[in-house]
C-alpha cells in the first residue's frame, strides 16, 4: 500500500538491496511451495507418523514473547517477507501524513504496539470485513507509554521511547542483530506460516496454548456456562481466576504421558493489562500469572498442591532434569521478563536465554530423540503483511477468536529438514495435535470424551481447514511434514551463549529530551555467565560499526565514551580465552547533541 510518501524513517531498509534479494526470494519460495503442496497420502503420512514415534520421544516448546514473523524473519533469504512497496500509513484516515515503510532496526530494545484483540482487529484494519493491514502505526502512536520499574528516564525506558518515535513497529532485524535465530533457520526448519491460536495478547494465547480455548464463564466452576472469548479476566493482586473447561495437562494424564511446565522465575514477561510497557509482577512456578496458567485449571487444582508442584516446576529444574535423565515427553518452558523479549526488553538477552536452553539439550542424552519448537506467543503489535485465516467466533465487538497474526517459528531437532522454509499453514495447536499423534495414540482434546463438556465452537487439535478473509479455505498443515527421518541426524549446532546482554548507554537523556545532555556515554553491561568455567572474558565495543580501543576490558564491566555530535549506535562482543569471539550485541543508541 501507498497512500503517501514516505517519512524519513531511521535505518530504513535499503530498497536496492531489497531488490537485489528478490531472486534468491523467488527461488526459495519455489521450494518452499513444493514443500507446502506435497503433503503425503494417508498410508505415507501413518508411516512417517510410525517413525516419529521410533525416534521421537520428546518434544520442548519454548515459548517467548511479542514478536511477528516480519519482524524476526521478513527478511531471512527465502522467507515470504514484505512486497518491495510496502508503506503503513501514520494515520490510515489521513494518508497525506506519509506512511513508514519497513526498515532495518538494529535496536537491541524495541518498543512494540499495544497487542490486546482489539489492537489486533486494529492493525489488520477491521479484521472482519476488510483487511488493509493498515493500522500497525497509527496504533503505536496512539497507545500510551507507561514505562516500567527501572524508572522512566532508565536508559531502557529512553530506548524503549525513542523506539516508538522510529515507529519501530515497521523494524525488522537480521542476523546481525538475532544471529543465533538466523542460523538455527538456516540449519534446521523455519516455519513461516505459524499463527498464534488466538486473537489477542499473552494470558489468553497461553490459556489457548495450553487448553486449545479462551472463555469467560458465569460460573467460574462450572464450563458449561463459559462462552468463547478472546479476553477473559486476567489475574492480578485481587483477582485469581479460575478455568474450568478440559485441558491438555487433563489429556495427557489420561492417557500417561508424562509432561512438565517449567517457569523461569523473575518479573512477569507481560503486563497485567497487556499494556506495552509497565512495573512487572512476580513469577514464581507453582502460581499462576499470565504465562502461567496452570495452577488456575479446576482440574490441576483438584489433583493437588503436590501435584501442581511436580508438573509446574521452576526452569533450573528442567536443566537438573537433563542432567539425571528425567526429563518428561512433554515441556513447555516460559521465560521470566528479563529474558522474554517482551519490549523493552532486550533481544539479545532472550536470544542467549533460548541458545542455553537448546544447548543444554544438544549436550545431553536426549538430543537424538528430541524435537524443540521455539516461538513467540503473539506479534506484539509489530508489523506482519499476511493476512491471518479465520477459525472459531465469539459474540464479542471483536468476533474474530483465531487464528492470530504470523509468529516466528523454528524446528530444532536431528530430523528437521535441514535449512527447509516450511510454507504450511501451522497454528500453536499444531503442536498439540503432533504431540497427541506421537504420545496419545491420536486423541484430540475432546471435552465430552474427558467427561467434562463445554462450549468450544470446534475441537481445535481436529481442525483440517479454515476460511480465508477474502473467502475460499485453507487446509491446516501437519508438523509431521517437517522431519525427514530418511536422513543421517543433524549434529548438535552448539551456539554462543557469550554475548554480553544488558548493554547501556547512558548520557543523561530523558523523556522529555531525546538527546543526551551528556557529552560523555556512559557504557556498562553484564557479565558474561558461562557454566563451562572458561576463564573470565575480555570485553570489546563498538560506536557505529568501528572499534572503540579505549574500550578493551577484561576486570571492569564499563566504559566512557565521547563521541561527538550525531547519533550513534553501540554494540558489544567478548573474546574468551582460546580467542573466540562471541558474535556481536544487539545495538544501544545514544543521541549526542
Amino acid at each position: 500500500m501507498t497512500p503517501g510518501p514516505p517519512i524519513d524513517v531511521h535505518h530504513r531498509l535499503d530498497n536496492a538491496v531489497r531488490r537485489a534479494c528478490r531472486p534468491r526470494l523467488r527461488v526459495a519460495m519455489l521450494a518452499a511451495a513444493i514443500f507446502a503442496g506435497t503433503a503425503p497420502a494417508s498410508a505415507d503420512q501413518a508411516s512417517k507418523l510410525h517413525q516419529a514415534q521410533q525416534l521421537i520421544q520428546h518434544v520442548i516448546i519454548i515459548m517467548q514473547e511479542n514478536r511477528s514473523f516480519d519482524t524476526y524473519f521478513g527478511a531471512f533469504p527465502g522467507a515470504n517477507g514484505p512486497p518491495v512497496n510496502t508503506c503503513v500509513p501514520l494515520d490510515p484516515a489521513n494518508p497525506s501524513q506519509g506512511c513508514v515503510a519497513p526498515f532495518h532496526d538494529p535496536h537491541d530494545v524495541n518498543a512494540g504496539g499495544p497487542h490486546h484483540n482489539l489492537d489486533a482487529q486494529n492493525d489488520l484494519d477491521d479484521g472482519i470485513t476488510t483487511a488493509k493491514l493498515d493500522g500497525f502505526v497509527y496504533s503505536e502512536i496512539r497507545a500510551p507509554k507507561n514505562c516500567n520499574q527501572a524508572g522512566p528516564d532508565s536508559p531502557v525506558c529512553v530506548a524503549a521511547t525513542q523506539g516508538a518515535a522510529r515507529n519501530d513497529v515497521m523494524g525488522y532485524h537480521t542476523a546481525d542483530e538475532i544471529p543465533n535465530y538466523w542460523t538455527y533457520a538456516q540449519k534446521f526448519t523455519l516455519q513461516e506460516q505459524l499463527y498464534e491460536g488466538i486473537r489477542s495478547w499473552s494470558y489468553p494465547s497461553h490459556i489457548e496454548l495450553t487448553s486449545e480455548w479462551s472463555a469467560v464463564c458465569t460460573n467460574p466452576l462450572e464450563a458449561l456456562t463459559c462462552a468463547t472469548h478472546p479476553g477473559p479476566p486476567m489475574p492480578d493482586s485481587t483477582f485469581t481466576p479460575t478455568l474450568p473447561w478440559a485441558n491438555l495437562f487433563q489429556l495427557f494424564d489420561v492417557h500417561g504421558v508424562t509432561w512438565k511446565y517449567y517457569v523461569d522465575e523473575g518479573l512477569e514477561p507481560d503486563c497485567p493489562d497487556d499494556a506495552m510497557t509497565c512495573d512487572e509482577g512476580r513469577q514464581t512456578a507453582g502460581v499462576g500469572s499470565i504465562w502461567n496458567p496452570l495452577p488456575f485449571y479446576t482440574y490441576t487444582q483438584a489433583e493437588g498442591t503436590k501435584y501442581i508442584a511436580s508438573h509446574n516446576p521452576a526452569l533450573t529444574q528442567f536443566f537438573a532434569d537433563l542432567k539425571h535423565g528425567k526429563l518428561p515427553q512433554v515441556v513447555w518452558i516460559t521465560p521470566s521478563g528479563e529474558t522474554a523479549e517482551h519490549p523493552p526488553n532486550r533481544i539479545t538477552a532472550g536470544m542467549v536465554y533460548v541458545t542455553a536452553i537448546v544447548n543444554s539439550v544438544m549436550q545431553s542424552q536426549y538430543w537424538p530423540n528430541t524435537a524443540i519448537f521455539v516461538t513467540w506467543d503473539d506479534w506484539g503489535g509489530f508489523y506482519d503483511h499476511v493476512i491471518p485465516p479465520i477459525v472459531d467466533m465469539n459474540d464479542t465487538a471483536t468476533p474474530i477468536e483465531g487464528y492470530g497474526l504470523r509468529t516466528p517459528g523454528l524446528l530444532i531437532s536431528p530430523y528437521a529438514k535441514a535449512g527447509a522454509i516450511d510454507s504450511q499453514l501451522l497454528s500453536f495447536d499444531s503442536y498439540a495435535t503432533f504431540i497427541e499423534d506421537l504420545f496419545a495414540g491420536s486423541a484430540r482434546l475432546d471435552p465430552a470424551t474427558l467427561g467434562n463438556p463445554d462450549n468450544r465452537p470446534t475441537i481445535r487439535d481436529a481442525v483440517t481447514q479454515v476460511t480465508l478473509l477474502g473467502g475460499g479455505n485453507a487446509n491446516v498443515g501437519s508438523l509431521l511434514n517437517e522431519f525427514d527421518f530418511t536422513q543421517t541426524p543433524l549434529p548438535p549446532l552448539i551456539l554462543s551463549t557469550a554475548i554480553p546482554v544488558g548493554l547501556t548507554a547512558s548520557c543523561g537523556a530523558s523523556l522529555t529530551n531525546l538527546s543526551c545532555t551528556s557529552t560523555k556515554v556512559a557504557l556498562s553491561w553484564n557479565a558474561v555467565k558461562d557454566a563451562t568455567g572458561v576463564p573470565p572474558y575480555t570485553y570489546h565495543l563498538t560506536r557505529d560499526g568501528t572499534a572503540l580501543t579505549s574500550c578493551v576490558t577484561k576486570t571492569k564491566l564499563s566504559c566512557v565514551d565521547t563521541p561527538g555530535t550525531g547519533n550513534h549506535l553501540y554494540r558489544i562482543y567478548s573474546v574468551d580465552s582460546a580467542g573466540t569471539a562471541s558474535p556481536l550485541s544487539a545495538a544501544f543508541e545514544a543521541d549526542e547533541p
